[in-house]
């Protein structure tokens, strides 16, 4: 009967710690990712500049890279279901057509880097017009950027 009732015991406090380890690591993740979202969601209502927007791009592509997103042929990272993090520049082309460009293109593309992209945009201000969510984490998946 004693031995019964402490195997029981035992049991139950293995379970019940169990439960509270995952709880404790459910919250770390969810303040985590608010954290995350936070940073990236800072600039929502105001004018936004191309050097803040390339610091932007330049923390996402790092959050990508410590996530271990993959990335194709052309440096373009691949989305995934939880924790990729994409930025998106739309500005209006000479035939005053929105282009949509990625941040692979503008920050990792040997053709372009932060100098040019930074001298070719500074004079224009761009605002948040389109934030994605991923459904499984909650976490910021996409930003675009819009020129005004």
């Amino acid at each position: 009967m004693k031995k019964t009732f402490i195997l029981i015991c035992i049991s139950t406090l293995v379970i019940i710690s169990c439960v509270f380890a995952k709880y404790v690591e459910y919250s770390r993740k969810q303040n985590e990712i608010q954290k995350i979202n936070k940073e990236f969601l800072l600039y929502q209502n105001s004018d936004i500049k191309i050097n803040t927007i390339v610091s932007i791009m330049n923390k996402a592509i790092q959050l990508n890279k410590t996530n271990k997103i993959q990335q194709d042929n052309k440096k373009i990272f691949i989305e995934n279901e939880t924790n990729s993090l994409k930025i998106y520049l739309e500005t209006k082309s000479s035939e005053d057509e929105n282009l949509k460009i990625p941040m692979e293109e503008l920050i990792l593309n040997e053709k372009a880097g932060i100098e040019k992209v930074e001298y070719a945009f500074s004079d224009l201000t761009f605002t948040i017009t389109n934030i994605q969510y991923h459904k499984k984490s909650g976490q910021v998946k996409s930003i675009t950027f819009t020129q005004k």
